[in-house]
Formats: structure tokens, C-alpha cells, sequence
């Protein structure tokens, strides 16, 4: 009997100390001007303006006086927020940023947590009123100003940046101290500088590389393109499309959006004159993942090659706006020159990985010959292509020696650029044709939503990076407090010298804090840096997923790109490091009375 009391008792009390702890952790995350104008809020007889002194007054006066600091504190707060979002939204940033998906993850719509299904929620919403209904399906994202999603990082750079502005108006700090410290106490600080150098370091790495699969996947989606694969795949390398029925898909017209409403213009394919002759701006494709042997390699390695042959090069191109790089042309209609090789244009991704098997290590020109299997195959042009899936294909004309190999005589994929060539158009094309068109059971997509789908190994990968970063941030975080720990031990007598200087428990307080931070900024910074040197620029293969957790996806060459979104991210996390190290060692120097820190 006496179990059940004992576990009840030990539950509670985890659960204070996990409260305690989630408070302490948030507070140290507050702007430091915000947290001591509201601590007399919960320290009544502390004050920023004025000396410690004891209690006074009644009841009431002391609760207004706790109210009055914290309305202070959050109106602070709020200005200082305010004043950042404002700044940030005037600096040259992309329209986009990088972890703009963060935010608006964490930023659903209320509605969304009504219930664990689509049709729980729908039945929940159903019983309110309307105006409360459009309130509860409106994402969280949506009513905040576009740079607190898009860019927060900048944002939360910012608001600590105007929070030591304040600190300089409210009043002086030791920090002449604090900085002769850190020159004094240099090869403890710069050990533990170098733990925040490595755990920046590889988190800037691994963002960077997330950054560059965003970049990848966002800018292969044409607007206007619908992309159409066979009922039931999961990915082109599943698909498989007849003949006659895909030209047929051509000629489809669409007057319905995908809510049914009438569009105000008709959606169709897109045509444009060659030889005096309409042509459909239709691509038919088939796509190839080849597990190709690596020539000349010991001991012997195999990699994947991605082959995409096509019915026609030019509106191929024309589709996905793709041009070549001077010096190049495309590949003749036969599919093979003169000597009976094959011609084929590279992707700038690919004609880098192909590079590995020369002895020079040179990138693939026009005129280079490679070895496929048993088959030279001879470049005729370089895709401009970097910075997208293409850049890591391989296209040739589409003929026998390319099916029969490879064993796929059909089309994968068909890729239509619709007349108004926008993301709307497209769209309603899609669903068209997979809901309404009946000669073919296609699954067609709009081009950047098809890219978007992929981009969700990106978002679980991201996720991975942030608990990997927080696991070696612990470490981080331990180490600034025993830093700051054995500062304080050998400086208490120094302290009890600055209370008799005049200088409050709050400023001792922000001294110290500012002690690890700039010790923290420090290592960050370099570790930022490093990052940079080292990977910007880089070029890295990885795998898109198809999202839907089947087997496919797509090997691509991407660019890692350490751009400023990724350097104030690490910098951000770098604040947050620090200050988690060093608000409770300087706590306790602020806790220190004059007389006991002087004996």
C-alpha cells in the first residue's frame, strides 16, 4: 500500500523539477534587459534602477510592483521584437529562407489539433460557427509578418543585438573585468571555445548540406509544367505509360479548377511553331537508374547512373528550360554519330562524378568519350543545368540501343507546359488529369509539387541534424558552466570588490553572462568560419526520396551551400549555447553577499 504513495510522490516530484527546469532554460533565453527589468516580479526586493533593499509596503503595493515589472519586462520584450522583425524585413534577404519550413511546422492551423484524422477535425470544425471556422483553418504562419517565419534566425540575431543597446542605456557594466579576464584566463577559455568550434562547425556542415537539397529541389520545378506518371507509382522508375494514350493527353482542354469551379480561362498544352507546324510542348520521357561498374577501379565499385532517354531533345529542353553551355548542341535525331557511338548530353553533376574515372580528374567537354558498360558514348553538350535534378542526368534520343538494354521500351514520364505556364494552371491540369481524364489512368502532378514531395527526406533530415546538434550542444553547455564555475570560485573575493564599487547583483550578473557569451561567440564564430573554408561550394551526391515511403527517388549531384542563413543559424545557436552555460554560474555570483565574498 505504501508503494503506490511512494511512486505518486516521486512522479510529482519529477514533474517540478521538469517544470523548474523548463522554466529556468526559458528564462535564460530571454533578452537579458527583458529578464532584469521583470525580476521584481518575482524578487521584490530586487529593482534594476535602484540599490538592493528590503521589503516594504503592503501586500498590494508589492503586487503592483511585481505587476508593473513584468507588464515592463513583456512590453520590452514586445518593442525590442518588434523593432527586429521591422529591421530584418528591410534587409536584401531571399523572398524564402532556408528554414522558413521550421517555422511554419511549429505554426499549424488551431484546427489541427482537433483531431488525430482528416475527417475527426472536419466533424469537430463542423459544430462551430463560421467566422470561428475560418479562424481555426487558417494556419498560425499565415497572421505573423513574413520575416518572423521566413528569416527567425535574423530576427532573434537582431533582438539580442538591440538587447545589449539597452543594457548600455540602463546603466554600466564591468565588462573592462569581465574581457581582461578572458585574456588572462586564455587557454582554459579557448578549450572550450574549440568545443563550441566543433559542435558549430558540424552543425553549419550539415545545415549547409540541407541548404543545398533545398536549393536543388526548388529550383527544378517549372510553374507551369505538369509532370505525369503511370496510376500507382511512386516514382518514374516505376512508371509505365502506353503510346497511343499519352498523345491523346496533349489535345486535353480544362475548364474546371480542382474544387470544380469554372476557370476563367481554359487551361491547355502549351504549342509553339516549328516548321510552320504546331507542335505540343509535350516531353515524352523514360528514365533509367542504371547500376553501372566504376572502370579501372580497385578494389571494383559499382554507382548509379541516371539515364533519361527522349522522344524529342528540343522540346525536352524547351519543357525544362534547359540550355547548354557554349560550345555544346544537341545530339542528332539517329541518336549515334559517325564511329556508331552514342551521343548524349551530361549534366554539369554528372560530368563531375564521370570526371573520377579520367586520369586528369578533368570534368567531361564536348567531344569527350566515356564507357557505359561495353558502349563509348560521346559528349555533345554540357547541360546549364547546376543547381537542379538534371545536373546529375545523362540524356540521349530515344532508339533501340537505349530501350533494349536497359529493358523498357516504354515512356516513364510525361511533362507538359501548360499556356498560362502558372503554378494555378498547372495544378488544375494535374488534377484533371488524375481524377477526370478516363482514356488513361494517369498520377499527375504540378512540377514543384512534385519536387516539394521530394524535398521530405529534406525536412526528416533536418530534424536529425537538430537533435544530433542539441546532443553535442549538452556537452557544450556543460563545459561553459565548469568553465564559468572555476572562474567564479577563483574570483569571489573580486566580486565582493565590485559590490563595494558600487556595481548592483544584477550588472555582476549580466558581467558574467557576457563573459560566456563572448567566449561562446568566440568559438562559434570560428566554427562558422571553418565550416565555410572547408565545405562552401563543395559538390556532394545524396538521394531524393519519393516520399512516399516506397522504394525510388533520385541520386543527385548538389552544391553545399553555406550561405548567411546557414552562418546565423549557427550563430544563433551559438547565443543559445552560451547563455544556457552561463545564466546559472552567474546566478550564483549574484547571489554572493558582500561580507561572505570577502573573507
Amino acid at each position: 500500500m505504501l508503494f503506490l504513495p511512494r511512486l505518486a510522490y516521486r512522479l510529482l516530484k519529477l514533474l517540478v523539477t521538469s517544470l523548474a527546469t523548463m522554466f529556468v532554460l526559458g528564462l535564460s533565453l530571454l533578452p537579458l534587459s527583458v529578464l532584469l527589468l521583470a525580476v521584481p516580479a518575482f524578487l521584490s526586493q530586487e529593482s534594476v534602477l535602484e540599490d538592493t533593499t528590503a521589503a516594504h509596503g503592503s501586500r498590494l503595493w508589492r503586487t503592483l510592483k511585481r505587476v508593473f515589472a513584468l507588464g515592463t519586462g513583456v512590453i520590452v520584450l514586445l518593442a525590442v521584437l518588434a523593432v527586429s522583425v521591422e529591421l530584418v524585413t528591410r534587409l536584401p534577404l531571399p523572398e524564402k529562407g532556408s528554414f522558413g519550413v521550421v517555422a511554419r511546422t511549429m505554426t499549424p492551423a488551431p484546427g489541427d489539433f482537433l483531431g488525430k484524422t482528416e475527417r475527426e477535425r472536419e466533424e469537430n470544425l463542423s459544430k462551430m460557427p463560421p467566422d470561428v471556422q475560418k479562424f481555426m483553418r487558417t494556419p498560425l504562419h499565415t497572421k505573423l509578418p513574413p520575416a518572423m517565419i521566413e528569416h527567425w534566425p535574423f530576427v532573434i540575431l537582431a533582438v539580442y543585438a538591440f538587447d545589449l543597446l539597452i543594457l548600455v542605456f540602463i546603466g554600466k557594466v564591468p565588462l573592462a573585468y569581465n574581457l581582461r579576464n578572458v585574456r588572462v584566463r586564455w587557454k582554459t577559455n579557448l578549450m572550450t571555445a574549440f568545443a563550441f568550434t566543433a559542435v558549430i562547425g558540424l552543425l553549419t556542415f550539415l545545415l549547409a548540406f540541407v541548404n543545398g537539397m533545398n536549393n536543388l529541389t526548388e529550383n527544378s520545378g517549372v510553374p507551369g509544367n505538369v509532370f505525369a506518371l503511370s496510376d500507382g507509382s511512386t516514382d518514374e522508375i516505376f512508371s509505365n505509360l502506353g503510346y497511343g494514350d499519352i498523345d491523346n493527353v496533349e489535345r486535353v482542354v480544362v475548364e474546371l479548377d480542382e474544387k470544380d469551379r469554372v476557370l476563367k480561362t481554359p487551361v491547355r498544352v502549351k504549342t509553339v511553331e516549328r516548321d510552320g507546324k504546331p507542335l505540343s510542348l509535350a516531353s515524352k520521357e523514360t528514365y533509367y537508374a542504371i547500376n553501372m561498374p566504376v572502370p579501372h577501379s580497385n578494389p571494383p565499385r559499382r554507382r548509379f547512373v541516371q539515364l533519361r532517354s527522349l522522344g524529342d531533345s528540343q522540346v525536352a529542353a524547351e519543357v525544362h528550360n534547359v540550355q547548354l553551355l557554349p560550345g555544346g548542341k544537341w545530339f542528332r535525331s539517329s541518336g549515334v554519330n559517325d564511329k556508331s557511338q552514342i551521343e548524349c548530353v551530361l549534366g554539369e553533376g554528372v560530368a563531375g562524378v564521370l570526371a573520377e574515372d579520367r586520369p586528369d580528374k578533368r570534368p567531361l567537354v564536348p567531344g569527350d568519350v566515356f564507357t557505359l558498360g561495353e558502349v563509348e558514348w560521346v559528349v555533345t553538350g554540357i547541360m546549364k543545368a547546376e543547381g537542379t535534378t538534371f545536373g546529375s542526368e545523362i540524356w540521349v534520343q530515344r532508339f533501340s540501343r537505349i530501350y533494349e538494354p536497359f529493358g523498357k521500351r516504354t515512356f516513364t514520364t510525361l511533362v507538359l507546359r501548360t499556356d498560362a505556364d502558372t503554378r494555378e494552371a498547372s495544378r488544375a491540369m494535374a488534377y484533371h488529369l488524375s481524377k477526370r481524364y478516363t482514356q488513361q489512368k494517369l498520377k499527375a502532378f504540378s512540377e514543384p509539387d512534385y519536387y516539394a514531395e521530394l524535398t521530405k527526406t529534406n525536412n526528416f533530415f533536418l530534424v536529425a541534424v537538430v537533435v544530433v546538434a542539441v546532443v553535442m550542444a549538452i556537452g557544450g553547455v556543460f563545459g561553459m558552466m565548469t568553465t564559468m564555475f572555476a572562474s567564479i570560485a577563483q574570483r569571489i573575493r573580486d566580486i565582493g570588490v565590485l559590490r563595494l564599487l558600487g556595481f548592483k547583483r544584477w550588472q555582476v550578473m549580466v558581467s558574467f553572462m557576457l563573459e560566456s557569451l563572448t567566449i561562446a561567440v568566440i568559438g562559434g564564430a570560428m566554427g562558422c568560419l571553418l565550416a565555410w573554408a572547408i565545405a562552401d561550394g563543395r559538390a556532394s551526391t545524396s538521394t531524393l526520396s519519393s516520399g512516399s515511403g516506397a522504394p525510388g527517388g533520385k541520386s543527385i549531384a548538389l552544391t553545399i551551400n553555406v550561405d548567411a542563413q546557414v552562418m546565423a543559424m549557427g550563430m544563433l545557436f551559438t547565443l543559445v549555447m552560451g547563455r544556457l552555460g552561463g545564466l546559472v554560474p552567474a546566478l550564483s555570483a549574484m547571489r554572493l553577499k558582500i561580507l561572505d565574498s570577502l573573507r
